[in-house]
């Protein structure tokens, strides 16, 4: 039971590593010569469609890679309060990702001349388009799991015995205190 890593540092972890890759794949099929550029046939609307989904994997990941689950701190304690409400606790994991991948794409789309690219603004509305959508998913997905997990924190908190056992011993002393004066 100690080994374990808590599931915010898990989730993070796997969002760093897709977003490194995600990353990784827009800058390299972005200044890829068009001729050598592979053609996706299977996604709609072709060019504004790939980068809809491009942009919609990263704002999946980087939500991941900066999410903090609602009842963690740095400090390993929980709060009482650890609710999944989406305004809450993602605010900043959402305006994170939708300002870090606007940016990307907008220098994407600023450099891409320079590898004999042509620039496109319509693009640019295509990836800001695919953050949204990514973002969305990551919190319905999130939100569809969240309830399981918050309700069973041994799953995924090394030190959730030891919460359980503070927590009884608050509930313990208040007793003795309410039992203690009424005497």
């Amino acid at each position: 039971m100690r080994g374990r890593v808590p599931l915010q540092s898990l989730i993070r972890r796997l969002g760093i590593v897709l977003t490194v890759v995600v990353v990784i794949m827009i800058v390299v099929f972005s200044f890829m010569p068009a001729e050598t550029a592979p053609r996706v046939s299977w996604i709609p609307f072709a060019d504004k469609g790939a980068h809809l989904v491009a942009y919609a994997a990263y704002g999946f990941a980087s939500f991941l890679a900066t999410l903090e689950i609602p009842g963690f701190t740095s400090r390993r304690r929980r709060r009482s309060d650890s609710t999944l409400h989406i305004s809450s606790w993602a605010g900043r994991s959402i305006i994170i990702s939708l300002v870090t991948g606007t940016l990307l794409g907008a220098m994407v789309e600023l450099l891409q001349p320079t590898f004999g690219r042509s620039r496109e603004w319509g693009d640019l509305a295509a990836d800001f388009m695919g953050l949204v959508v990514g973002l969305a998913v990551v919190l319905v997905l999130l939100k569809m799991l969240g309830s399981f997990f918050i309700t069973r924190p041994w799953l995924y908190d090394p030190n959730w015995e030891e919460e359980v056992d503070e927590s009884r011993r608050e509930d313990s002393r208040r007793v003795d205190v309410r039992g203690g004066g009424a005497g």
